[in-house]
Formats: C-alpha cells, sequence, structure tokens
C-alpha cells in the first residue's frame, strides 16, 4: 500500500460546461485515470495525485484505512462552495476497482486523481488536488473571480482562490482550459460518428483490432458448464456462475478516452467505468451508499436482446429457471447485507430491464446502514453475490477456481467510486475487460449463471452476447452465434 505523497490540498470551483454538452462529451479528448458515468454525468478523473494498490484478504480493509487515513481528512480541511454541498462524489474523491478473488495476481486499486471533473444534480465542478503550498498568489483571472464559486473564506470574508498558474498548467496538462468560468477543450474534438453497425465512435483514430482466443476455447467452456450442472444435479450447489474470455488485440495502444466516450454513448443507462486497468459499462450496482442508506441493484436471468421486448419478457417472467437463478442471486445479497443493515426490502416481482444488447430479470433492493461502516467494508460484506460466484458461496468460489481456469483480476469485482464523505457507488465490473500489454490488448470477459437445466450452447450464446458492449466499442464483430 502506498502512503499519500506529500501533503496535498484539494480545492473546488463550480464551472459550466459548454451549452448543450455532459462530461461524456469531453471523453472523446481525454485521456482519463478514472470514469464514471452514467447518462453523461458522473465523474472523470485525470492524473493521480496518489495510487495506492492491494491485495489479497486484506485489500478491502488496507484500502479502507486509507481512506480514513488520507482522504477523509482531506475533505474536512477542503470545504465545498455553498453549491454543492450535500452533493455526494462533490469535491475529493477516490475511484476503485478490487479484484474478484483474493487469491488473484492482479492489483486492486484506489485512485485519488489529482483533476477530478464532475456534474450531477445539474451542477458541474472541477476538484484539483495539489501538492501544498498549492495556493499560493492572488487570482489573476477577474472574469473568473466573478463567475467562480469560492471553496473556502478568509477570516476577513475574501475568497481563497486558487493559484491561477498553477490551476491553469494543471488544467491545459490534461488539454483543458477554464474561462469565463467555462470548462472547455483547448482543442475541440471531432463529432463523434456511428459506424455502420450502429456503434457511436470518438474522434481520435483507432488503430485496427481484431480478435484472438482468450485462455481457453470454446470447447473448454461447454465442457465447464456440463460440469457445472452435473455438480448442481449431484446436490453439491444450487447455482454456478462460470465466465470465460477473449482478448481484442490492436497495432497500437487503444485510446480509452474515445472507448468509454463510445460506451457511454450506446449504453447510457449503464454505468461506465475506469478504474485501474479495467473498463467497461456495467448495469449492475453492487451497493450505493448515500449517508445511512443503501441500494442495489440485483440482476441475474439473461434473454439475448435480438428476442425483443414481448418474447423476452416472457422467457424471464415464465421460466422456472430464470426465475430461480434470479431468486438465488437476490437472496444472496440480501443475507451478505444484513449483518450491516436493517430495513431491507427487495422489489417482488422482480422487472424486466430492458439494454441496447440483453434483457435481464432485475431487483431493487433498498436498506438503512446499522452502524458507521466504512464503505469499502459494506462492499466487502456484499461482495460476492450469487450473481457473479454461486450458491453456496464457498462451494461455488471452488468450483469456478477448477472450471474456469482464469485469473479474473477485477472482472466481476467492486468498481465504482467513494467521497471524503463515505458516500460510494460500487458497481460491478461486468459488460468490460482489462487493458494488457501497455493498452495494446484488452481481455474481455463474461459469465453466466449456470442452474439445473442449464443447456452449454445457451450458455455460450449468451457470453458473446455479454460481451457485445465491448466488442462493439472496439470496432469488432463477434461470431454468427
Amino acid at each position: 500500500m502506498t502512503a499519500l505523497p506529500g501533503s496535498l490540498d484539494a480545492t473546488t470551483l463550480v464551472v459550466d460546461l459548454p451549452g448543450g454538452s455532459s462530461l461524456a462529451d469531453l471523453l472523446p479528448a481525454l485521456e482519463p485515470s478514472a470514469v464514471w458515468l452514467l447518462r453523461g454525468d458522473g465523474l472523470i478523473g485525470l492524473g493521480a495525485a496518489a495510487h495506492i494498490r492491494a491485495r489479497g484478504a486484506e485489500r478491502f480493509a488496507e484500502l479502507a484505512q486509507w481512506h480514513a487515513q488520507h482522504l477523509t481528512p482531506l475533505g474536512e480541511t477542503s470545504p465545498l462552495p455553498e453549491p454543492l454541498v450535500g452533493i455526494p462524489g462533490a469535491g475529493p474523491v477516490a475511484l476503485t476497482s478490487i479484484t474478484y478473488s483474493s487469491s488473484s495476481a492482479a492489483d486492486s486499486h484506489l485512485i485519488l486523481p489529482e483533476l477530478i471533473l464532475g456534474s450531477a444534480e445539474g451542477k458541474a465542478w472541477i476538484t484539483a488536488v495539489l501538492r501544498v503550498p498549492a495556493w499560493d498568489e492572488d487570482f489573476e483571472e477577474e472574469d473568473f473571480e466573478e463567475k467562480a464559486e469560492p471553496a473556502a473564506q478568509t477570516d476577513g470574508g475574501a475568497a481563497q482562490l486558487p493559484n491561477s498558474r498553477r490551476l491553469h498548467g494543471l488544467l491545459a496538462k490534461h488539454g483543458l482550459q477554464l474561462k469565463a468560468g467555462e470548462l472547455s477543450l483547448l482543442r475541440a474534438a471531432e463529432p463523434a460518428s456511428r459506424r455502420r453497425d450502429g456503434h457511436t465512435t470518438g474522434s481520435t483514430s483507432r488503430p485496427a483490432t481484431s480478435l484472438i482466443q482468450g485462455s481457453h476455447s470454446e470447447q473448454h467452456y461447454l465442457r465447464a458448464v456440463r460440469a457445472g450442472v452435473d455438480a448442481i444435479e449431484h446436490r453439491r450447489l444450487e447455482k454456478l456462475v462460470l465466465a470465460r474470455d477473449v482478448v481484442v488485440a490492436a497495432d497500437a495502444p487503444l485510446p480509452t478516452g474515445p472507448l468509454l466516450a463510445s460506451l457511454a454513448a450506446d449504453y447510457a443507462d449503464c454505468w461506465t467505468y475506469l478504474a485501474g486497468d479495467v473498463l467497461g459499462a456495467t448495469p449492475e450496482m453492487l451497493v450505493k451508499i448515500r449517508g445511512q442508506d443503501l441500494s442495489a441493484r440485483v440482476l441475474a436471468g439473461t434473454v439475448d436482446g435480438r428476442a425483443g421486448l414481448q418474447r423476452a419478457r416472457t422467457l424471464l417472467l415464465e421460466d422456472p429457471k430464470q426465475r430461480d437463478e434470479h431468486r438465488l442471486a437476490a437472496q444472496s445479497l440480501l443475507d451478505q447485507l444484513a449483518p450491516v443493515a436493517h430495513q431491507l426490502h427487495a422489489e417482488d416481482p422482480p422487472a424486466v430491464l430492458e439494454l441496447p444488447n440483453v434483457f435481464h430479470l432485475s431487483t431493487d433492493v433498498t436498506g438503512r446502514l446499522t452502524a458507521q461502516t466504512p464503505a469499502l467494508l459494506v462492499a466487502e460484506r456484499a461482495h460476492p453475490t450469487a450473481a457473479i460466484c454461486g450458491t453456496p458461496t464457498a462451494t461455488a468460489a471452488e468450483l469456478i477456481s477448477t472450471l474456469e481456469g482464469l485469473d479474473r483480476g477485477a472482472f466481476s469485482g467492486p468498481v465504482g467510486w467513494i467521497d471524503a464523505q463515505g458516500n460510494a457507488d460500487f458497481g460491478i465490473a461486468l459488460r468490460g475487460g482489462i487493458l494488457q500489454e501497455q493498452g495494446t490488448q484488452v481481455r474481455l470477459y463474461a459469465g453466466c449463471g449456470i442452474v439445473a437445466g442449464s443447456v452449454p450452447e445457451e450458455e455460450l450464446a449468451e457470453t458473446w452476447a455479454k460481451m457485445r458492449p465491448m466488442l462493439g466499442a472496439l470496432g469488432v464483430l463477434p461470431p454468427l452465434t
């Protein structure tokens, strides 16, 4: 685990975005270090003021300890402008990805960006995190003095505005500028266009890509599913989630900004994410924390999006296999949160969630935390649910290790953000991949819930449907299934 690199100071300013634009519109021209966006709003991190890595069974606790020792005090000494008070995610915020398994050879990450772009509840802001002394000069831009909402006041009531040279230098470093309170790109990005397959392309030209086999063949996955069904029929467990991988290789490093912009445009109702080396667009919220309130979205039970809404509703709501798979996933989350939450309520019956590539059975869960449990430890309590592991958990985890033959890394682990006040979003890192080989490869993952009656060929086809968002964003056509 890495210590805080010297004494840091954070200053947050309210800004305007160019008329009619969103944070997502800035992505094609940026090189983000972290991203969390839903319908254009959320957070974009640039650079890193601190980057903490952890491994093993104590990875959640180590990251939570760093948050308590460094990010919480930073928030306490960095007051927010009045318009942003009470908005979760405003001010200094860390973005995180945590490995699925404690035995993974991959790192879990907690990243405090040096520059954070945020938007929520109709407001936009920037937060600069710099080493002290950071703000030791008078602010020189009179037009911005009139526009900016200061983060704090001196005893005499004068605004403590940021050092102009350092702030503008930090913005310029990341291709941004601030004029008259409006945040914009130093160089305007070209408009996004749409490929013939309907997916959005960013403004930056992308390297050529190709699809190659992952760790194992499709036949390996079919055999694993058959073995999983056999274990279920012999009553070793009720449900098992088995994943597979493929690799998209490029002839040059892939620009993450345009890739994420494409996902944010095509899957606006999913959370577009980047943290550490994992990126994607997930439809599933492991747990959201706002003060003492928590909520979650459980997804399990899947039908290919090509089935159409009415057919999908019939297949999902009337098929005992689909309903049983979903019931196990929702109940596992309730059971795992029970020690740290009360007033837990799960939507019943489940709803049908329509996404561009698939339909899911979906259950929203709400509750209240029973104590001041750190957000990262609440995420640890919730992870893994039956939606990405199985039931019972220990048996499923053992079989996954035996049958998959994969190190999932951050795939299907918690991903999201946590602010200085302990508010947090932790999604599940699904519908995504892991950057490798200096950014010239993305290893894509997808998994399926295996229950009694699962058909291996249907589960294989479902993995391709779940990979469709990333394959489309990378310009690769999946095999016909």
